[in-house]
């Protein structure tokens, strides 16, 4: 067997000698780093889209987590998660036709602190403004089917903005008080 029959068998990348998942993270140290010190992105446009396409959030401690703490301190129930309603709200209360967006501060492109790289500008402004488009239709989309819709930031479950993050329960909390009342001619609430 050849050496490099060998290295495809074990799943050696022969070009960079580095196998399985560290294959993707192998640079040319002396072509990655530019002439001001700043390593570039080593990959085609193309080829880091297909790598990014397959980066997937699940239960975002900093958000999402928080979130089920403050609606369970509160006692309301009724929310579902990974709802295919268009625009994949974060939570969706069915019976109170409300959807909960929680928007990370970077991601959407929040001015609460300096979240605009410098390094690939170009590309990261594109792709916030894709993502507030994206957003903007979400929200058109749930009031023109009859959903409030509520877009909690990244950065209001901090301390100094707490009382931001009051102010947009409010809603949620005044609609599920609202129909708990309604439904006390003998149906449980939303569950």
């Amino acid at each position: 067997m050849s050496q490099n029959s060998e290295n495809k068998s074990v799943g050696v990348d022969n070009a960079s000698g580095v196998s399985g998942a560290n294959a993707i993270n192998c640079v040319d140290k002396e072509n990655a780093v530019k002439e001001n010190g700043a390593k570039h992105d080593v990959f085609t446009v193309a080829k880091r889209s297909q790598i990014m396409s397959k980066v997937r959030s699940t239960g975002n401690a900093s958000t999402e987590l928080k979130l089920i703490a403050e609606f369970k301190e509160r006692k309301i129930t009724g929310w579902r998660r990974k709802s295919k309603i268009f625009g994949r709200p974060d939570f969706l209360f069915p019976k109170l036709r409300v959807a909960v967006f929680v928007d990370g501060c970077f991601w959407h492109g929040h001015d609460c602190r300096n979240t605009k790289p410098k390094d690939n500008a170009d590309y990261w402004r594109a792709k916030i403004e894709r993502n507030q488009r994206r957003d903007q239709a979400a929200t058109e989309r749930l009031t023109a089917l009859g959903y409030r819709v509520v877009r909690i930031w990244e950065c209001e479950f901090q301390k100094k903005r707490r009382e931001r993050l009051e102010e947009k329960l409010a809603p949620i909390v005044e609609a599920f008080e609202r129909w708990k009342a309604e439904s006390q001619n003998g149906e449980a609430g939303p569950t």
